[in-house]
């Protein structure tokens, strides 16, 4: 389950957030990419190896999707929409949008009866358009999200991530006892 709410940047925004499930994900779209950072070594003239090795951040890590579902709730997130509920008639607005948004993925249940949620609290997301109008295919929403950082609670760190194991029913696990 893939779920949006609006950024936050610090973790203790986590309890406050209105998640909205993004419904009929295409498969085989959602993907992860941890992109490497640079790295550069500076040799002397007069030596054989590096004196000095750095890494220069890169390019930011990359959350993309595919979503086959254009629910205007959801389309108001991540795009400039005009939305007519009694007509459900939407106008999108020339001037794109960078929509700043929080993901929730949720995994499906593993046998021991636990699920992994991983929460990214801090993305700027792009929206595009992939697929045909054809009697056999279906437009699909495109997300793209540059993934940003957020402070920790206790110690104020830059993180990028949160992901905690939970039961079926959703209560954190305990593993102090493992």
């Amino acid at each position: 389950m893939v779920e949006i709410a609006p950024a936050f940047f610090t973790e203790a925004g986590l309890s406050t957030a209105n998640w909205t499930r993004l419904e009929n994900i295409a498969q085989d779209t959602a993907t992860y990419t941890r992109n490497a950072d640079t790295k550069t070594e500076l040799i002397p003239e007069d030596k054989d190896i590096a004196e000095i090795t750095f890494y220069q951040t890169g390019e930011a890590d990359q959350f993309v999707i595919g979503v086959l579902e254009q629910k205007p709730a959801v389309m108001n997130m991540l795009e400039n929409n005009v939305y007519t509920a009694p007509t459900t008639k939407t106008i999108t607005l020339a001037k794109r949008k960078i929509a700043n948004l929080a993901i929730r993925i949720t995994s499906r249940s593993v046998k021991d009866n636990r699920k992994l949620v991983t929460v990214v609290p801090n993305t700027n997301v792009v929206l595009t358009y992939t697929g045909n109008y054809n009697k056999n295919s279906v437009q699909q929403l495109l997300l793209t999200a540059k993934i940003g950082s957020f402070k920790t609670t206790t110690s104020l760190l830059d993180a990028i991530s949160i992901k905690t194991w939970v039961t079926d029913a959703g209560a954190p696990i305990d593993s102090t006892l493992a």
